[in-house]
């Protein structure tokens, strides 16, 4: 959705991104700069369509490895909602997992509206991996009842519960 030079040379594991992107910018070449220090990009939408398109169809087996490589790069500097969003894309459940347990505390305690955030997160990770987290379990049964969806409370709660019973 939008990218900058650090970014770039994390994911691509190049060093010379930043420049490229201003060169780019410079040249009008569907590069649209997001913020006035021109530190955030975005490419025009049907330009990144086409990207995308051409990176699934001749090397789809590298989209997991850069989109794992994104999510750290977001995780190191404190962008934590695309960290996860980048995590679930790679299909890397196991580290979603741990960021969406470390970003909920801290998005409730900021009230960021963690409800419909959290809940899409929680909702994208396989229910076996949910079932044995306690803490993810709470945290979607939390989700789900400020969302309105009172019926499955009750059954992420037990889930939280049984792993604590097992504990002992």
């Amino acid at each position: 959705d939008r990218l900058n030079g650090p970014l770039c040379d994390a994911v691509t594991s190049q060093t010379q991104s930043k420049t490229l992107l201003e060169t780019l910018q410079r040249g009008n070449f569907f590069l649209i700069p997001l913020d006035d220090k021109r530190h955030w990009y975005r490419y025009h939408h049907l330009f990144a369509d086409v990207l995308h398109m051409h990176l699934m169809t001749e090397q789809p087996d590298k989209v997991p490895t850069l989109h794992k490589r994104a999510s750290e790069w977001y995780e190191q500097n404190n962008l934590t909602a695309d960290a996860i969003r980048h995590a679930l894309a790679a299909k890397d459940f196991e580290r979603a997992a741990i960021l969406v347990e470390l970003a909920v505390p801290e998005m409730r305690r900021n009230r960021q509206g963690a409800t419909v955030t959290e809940l899409g997160w929680l909702k994208a990770l396989p229910d076996e991996l949910v079932h044995f987290r306690p803490v993810l379990s709470v945290d979607y049964a939390y989700a789900l009842f400020g969302g309105g969806e009172l019926e499955a409370v009750d059954a992420r709660l037990q889930d939280a519960e049984r792993w604590l019973d097992t504990a002992d």
